[in-house]
């Protein structure tokens, strides 16, 4: 490893990340001028003691014990949302950018500027699960990676949308990557880890602590375009990521819920006061960062499709198709109350438009990927 690498790795193994002060002075003067002057004794005496206390050695040996990389700025793995952290406004007394990132997983954190995180409760209702894994399936779907923290609730739900539909996704702990956290999720971690990766400031073997989960909250917001609240009470660790989204000028999407459930609390307030847009669907989410992505269309302007250019006979045929399943001619001709003829006639025109396809057992159903076109289309 380079000086500078070893001496990022001391900093972060020494002193939690999130300390804007010393963040600033590494970024001025250069880690491996910082962790050598504390080193040699002549700093503050407790980052001093604390920095002399560090086994560098044994740091590298666990990263590479644990299957994890470290990655500073300047690497070209490096996230470059994280960058903007040196220039925000710290946030419960932290900010700051990283020393530095451990990492497990394939996916390249150089490539996340357009990821999607998305937060709330650990208590999350079946309502609220639903709609985080639909969401994060969505756009995982269109290829944008989905960024949250691995916990139970609103969190888990997110990781499992995205892993569905074998898109990417990434969560960010609040300890090291020796004991991914919470241990109930370590399955579904593992399987984050096979479809992105999981990431954090901290050695491998440091746990987690409330302080941590709040550092790591602006990780968290760093490395998305846009950051989605589906479901948070009154006081909840949503809240802190959304004021690092904030603080980064990032935009904060948040999904209405039942006036009754104690879960709608904080996105209806940030929905009320301004600070965060409403979200029903997908496309919602997509058209917060289309002005990050020109290669988005504007989704709140209704786009031109095949749908649009279909006979009434063709449509009536589209339409009776059910989305997740084959069925026979006879089938749909009862559905329709239309005879066979016709109903086979429009069903190989739409095959020729590409809008159905036909099993090999003779039966006809919407064509792989058109699904959730179809049910927006209702």
């Amino acid at each position: 490893m380079t000086d500078e690498r070893m001496a990022r790795m001391g900093l972060a193994a020494s002193h939690d990340s999130g300390d804007a002060g010393l963040a600033k002075l590494v970024r001025e003067s250069g880690a491996a001028e910082v962790w050598e002057y504390l080193r040699s004794g002549r700093g503050q005496s407790g980052l001093a003691a604390r920095a002399a206390a560090v086994d560098l050695d044994r740091v590298a040996r666990r990263t590479a014990a644990v299957g994890a990389r470290f990655v500073i700025p300047g690497d070209d793995e490096w996230p470059p949302g994280v960058a903007d952290l040196a220039w925000g406004e710290p946030v419960g007394g932290f900010g700051g950018e990283p020393f530095g990132l451990w990492v497990i997983g394939p996916a390249d954190l150089g490539a996340l500027g357009a990821g999607i995180a998305m937060v709330g409760s650990r208590a999350g209702t079946a309502y609220g699960e639903h709609v985080a894994q639909d969401l994060a399936a969505g756009v995982a779907e269109q290829g944008y990676p989905v960024i949250s923290g691995g916990a139970y609730g609103i969190d888990s739900a997110a990781h499992r949308g995205a892993i569905a539909v074998s898109g990417r996704t990434v969560a960010v702990m609040a300890g090291g990557l020796a004991q991914l956290y919470p241990p109930g999720n370590e399955p579904l971690l593992k399987a984050v880890v096979e479809h992105g990766g999981v990431v954090s400031e901290f050695p491998p073997d440091t746990p987690p602590s409330r302080s941590r989960f709040l550092i790591r909250n602006r990780l968290i917001a760093a490395l998305a375009a846009a950051t989605v609240v589906v479901e948070a009470a009154v006081r909840s660790g949503a809240q802190n990521t959304v004021s690092w989204a904030l603080s980064l000028s990032r935009p904060v999407l948040a999904v209405p819920g039942p006036v009754t459930s104690a879960m709608s609390v904080t996105p209806h307030r940030l929905i009320r006061n301004g600070e965060a847009t409403l979200v029903t669907g997908v496309d919602d989410v997509l058209a917060a960062v289309r002005p990050l992505d020109p290669g988005i269309p504007d989704y709140n302007r209704a786009q031109p499709s095949l749908f649009d250019a279909l006979t009434p006979e063709q449509k009536v045929i589209q339409e009776a198709l059910p989305s997740r399943r084959s069925v026979s001619v006879d089938e749909l001709a009862a559905l329709t109350g239309q005879p066979v003829l016709p109903v086979m006639a429009a069903l190989g025109q739409l095959e020729r438009l590409g809008l159905v396809t036909r099993t090999p057992d003779g039966y006809w159903r919407v064509r792989p990927g058109l699904e959730r076109v179809k049910a927006d289309k209702r």
